[in-house]
């Protein structure tokens, strides 16, 4: 069986993430729960989260709209202190790493879309959180031809 749409979206996310120096984990189907989960030495740490799909059947496909989050995890232990300005500026270059490409070279993807971003500094210290907010909209196939 081939992989499915939401399996690509996330294959072709996560091999755009790697590429960014300063992340040292990357996941989407491992999700972790905690932050204290995560090892020092992989810290910083970025995993996508399925926040479920809407859908428009139109003839043989649906047209999907998948909402989904990046969670990014940071800790004072990864490097010295950590600062709203550290989370601002890797959220800037996880966004400007993903939107270079905002159909993900996917066939069947009709575009990204950034929906917005939070950062959390004090609610889980010494881990710093901050989500990027996402959408994929694409077209799925879903009968045969008649």
């Amino acid at each position: 069986m081939a992989d499915s749409m939401k399996t690509k979206i996330a294959t072709a996310i996560s091999a755009t993430l790697v590429t960014i120096s300063e992340l040292k984990y990357v996941a989407f189907d491992e999700v972790r729960m905690l932050a204290s989960d995560f090892q020092d030495f992989e810290l910083p740490a970025v995993q996508l989260i399925d926040l479920g799909d809407d859908n428009t059947h139109e003839q043989r496909r649906a047209k999907k709209t998948w909402n989904f989050i990046l969670e990014l995890v940071m800790s004072t232990t990864t490097g010295g202190k950590i600062s709203q300005k550290d989370l601002w500026n890797l959220l800037q270059k996880i966004e400007e790493s993903l939107f270079a490409k905002p159909n993900l070279a996917i066939a069947g993807v009709i575009h990204m879309k950034l929906l917005g971003s939070t950062t959390d500094l004090h609610m889980l210290m010494p881990h710093y959180t901050a989500r990027i907010d996402l959408q994929v909209e694409y077209y799925q196939p879903l009968v045969d031809v008649c």
